[in-house]
Order: structure tokens, then C-alpha cells, then sequence
């Protein structure tokens, strides 16, 4: 994806499109992703009882889960809007607007922190880890997820793979690559979080299967996504409708068995 922004304008970016994506996100490209949701608890060890943070929340299905095993859970997301619809949600749950980095709160308030796919969107990932590192106390367990590689991760692969296909200028107006980007590998995900201070750091990549309708699953990932929704939408009408001939194409053969989706889960524990 080209782009020349800078990582201040990579956020803005971010938010103003997570905040018009606040209402419709959960159905269906949120249900996506609450596939890892059980295994960034686990890896967490969150239980009954537990401290927890949850770094961007988005309308607040882990958070949820979380308070089903008794997890006293604080929520943030940097975006008003998600903020509000998890507010909502979760009754049980204080839910603040809170960015990360900059979290609002006292170092080692929290026996353990997860954020789902948070990590790929924040504009300064060392900056991110350092505070989440600060925020839990001694011995604190975090985990986070980021996405796998395009070939395994065929959920959202198959969109760029259309994108190519049909070819031309990306849009323009959009940012460049996320800034965590460099560290969107095994080794490099362990790296960042070493880097911060962290012991104990495991990457391993998770697997799941998304059954959807592809027809249905263009609409959620249009709905739902904001870098991959404007790299399509800014297009000329023409251009759409030949990346989505492309797509259905594509998404053919998994119309039975549904979209293979592949994330890293990097666990790690606070000196």
C-alpha cells in the first residue's frame, strides 16, 4: 500500500475510520476476530478475580468473556465511539477512552492486559509495549494478537489478492503501512516485546476457520475494516466492481467450508 503520511497521520486515519465503523464493526468483522478471544485469555491466565486490561476494545466481545470468568476488567479504546458501544455492552466493566500509548494509569495497576489486533493499529508499537510493560504489576502476564502473513491469514488475503489482480494506483489520501508492520513476524513480535522489558516471550501463530457467506463477507470486511475498506472504496465504481468479480472468484472454494484466518499470539510476563 503506498502512502506518505507519517505515523500521527497513520492514527488519525485510524480513528476517524474505527469511529464511523463503531456500530456495524461486531456482527460481522468482529465476529470474526473473537476466534482468538479464548486463547489471549488463556495465555493471559485470566481467571476469577484477575486485574485485567483490555487495550482497544472495540464493542467489547473479550472483555465480555473475560467478566464470564470473573475478571475484574477495566476496557479502553482510543475511539469515543467504540468506547460508548462497549460501555453498553459490558455493565459489569469500567469502560474508559484511553489511547495506548498514554494509558491513563498508574504503573502496576493490572495483573494482566490483552489487546486483539490493537497492536497493528497503535502509530508507535515500542511506545505501546513500554506502557503496557509500566501498567502491570511484577510477575503480570499480557498477550496480544496480530495478524499472520496474507497467504495463511485468506480472510483478508483474498481481498489484496483481488486488489492485484485487477491492478492500478492505489487510492489516494491513504497513510503508509502500519508502523507495526516490521514487527508482524514471529521473531520480530518477540523482539518488540523484548525490547520492552518483558521475560518469558511466546509467539505462536493460531488457526481457525470463519464460515460465512462470501457474498455477506465482502460487506463485513467493507464494514468493518477501515485501511483494506478505503484501499477498495476510493476506487472509481468501475474498479469496485471488478475487484469484487475477483474476490467472489476467489472466495469461491471456501464457500463450503469457510475462510481459513491465521493470527500470532505473543504472551510474555512483566519483570
Amino acid at each position: 500500500m503506498s502512502g506518505t503520511g507519517g505515523a500521527m497521520d497513520f492514527a488519525e486515519f485510524e480513528r476517524h475510520g474505527w469511529a464511523r465503523r463503531s456500530t456495524g464493526y461486531d456482527e460481522g468483522f468482529g465476529a470474526m476476530t473473537a476466534g482468538v478471544h479464548p486463547v489471549l485469555l488463556d495465555a493471559a491466565g485470566v481467571a476469577a478475580g484477575t486485574r485485567l486490561l483490555e487495550v482497544g476494545c472495540g464493542p467489547g466481545r473479550l472483555s465480555a468473556l473475560a467478566l464470564a470468568r470473573g475478571a475484574e476488567v477495566v476496557a479502553t479504546d482510543a475511539v469515543a465511539e467504540m468506547a460508548a458501544v462497549a460501555a453498553a455492552a459490558l455493565p459489569g466493566a469500567r469502560v474508559e477512552q484511553a489511547a495506548l500509548p498514554g494509558l491513563p494509569y498508574p504503573g502496576g495497576s493490572f495483573d494482566a492486559a490483552v489487546g486483539a489486533f490493537v497492536v497493528n493499529h497503535v502509530p508507535d508499537p515500542p511506545a505501546a509495549a513500554a506502557d503496557l510493560h509500566r501498567v502491570l504489576a511484577p510477575g503480570g502476564r499480557l498477550a496480544l494478537s496480530c495478524w499472520d502473513t496474507l497467504a495463511a491469514n485468506r480472510a483478508q488475503g483474498l481481498f489484496f489478492d483481488a486488489v492485484r489482480a485487477v491492478g492500478g494506483d492505489d487510492p489516494a489520501g491513504l497513510p503508509g503501512a502500519s508502523p507495526f508492520a516490521r514487527y508482524a513476524s514471529p521473531g520480530g513480535f518477540a523482539g518488540l516485546l523484548d525490547a520492552a522489558g518483558f521475560a518469558e516471550v511466546e509467539v505462536r501463530p493460531v488457526r481457525w476457520t470463519h464460515r460465512v457467506d462470501p457474498e455477506a463477507w465482502w460487506q463485513h470486511v467493507l464494514g468493518g475494516t477501515v485501511l483494506t475498506s478505503a484501499l477498495i472504496e476510493n476506487r472509481p465504481p468501475e474498479a469496485v466492481a471488478l475487484i469484487r468479480a475477483e474476490y467472489l472468484r476467489l472466495a469461491a472454494p471456501y464457500a463450503a467450508g469457510g475462510l481459513p484466518v491465521a493470527a500470532l499470539v505473543a504472551s510474555a510476563t512483566r519483570r
